[in-house]
């Protein structure tokens, strides 16, 4: 098991080393060249894990920045699982077709994504202000979740 985390180890190393060639901008021959200064090696593959480190460190001292590992947009603050939930159980309330399809055309028309999974909180929100809209029209109380006695 311990093997296995080294080599996966020494895998996101030739990785980074590999990403810090390109972020600064060096070209095959000097990178083999710098390994070889560096490490005595000239190709990472080639390199123990303490080599790879050694590289990195001297990448960083020569410039590269390491960027931590960025969440893309469109996945930040993803909705929650109560989000998530409360949706489905309005749409379960007061939907005439109650199917999974029809669920997600209408939040595609709302929040325009393709799944449930892509919602943000703030695009949850957007589908769930919708749907207790749909709720009261079709006389439901969305707070209670009771019909709502009219008149």
């Amino acid at each position: 098991m311990r093997s296995e985390t080294a080599e996966n180890r020494r895998k996101k190393l030739i990785q980074l080393v590999h990403v810090g060639k390109a972020k600064m901008g060096l070209s095959d021959e000097s990178y083999r060249a710098f390994l070889t200064g560096v490490c005595g090696r000239d190709s990472a593959k080639k390199m123990t894990i303490r080599q790879l480190e050694q590289a990195l460190r001297e990448m960083r001292k020569n410039g590269f920045e390491q960027t931590p590992n960025r969440v893309k947009p469109e996945e930040e603050g993803g909705a929650n699982l109560e989000q998530l939930e409360y949706i489905k159980g309005m749409w379960a309330k007061c939907a005439r077709n109650k199917s999974d399809k029809a669920l997600l055309a209408f939040v595609d028309r709302i929040a325009h994504v393709k799944s449930l999974r892509f919602l943000t909180v703030y695009t949850a929100r957007d589908v769930i202000l919708a749907l207790r809209d749909m709720m009261i029209k079709a006389g439901f109380d969305p707070d209670t979740s009771e019909e709502a006695v009219h008149g």
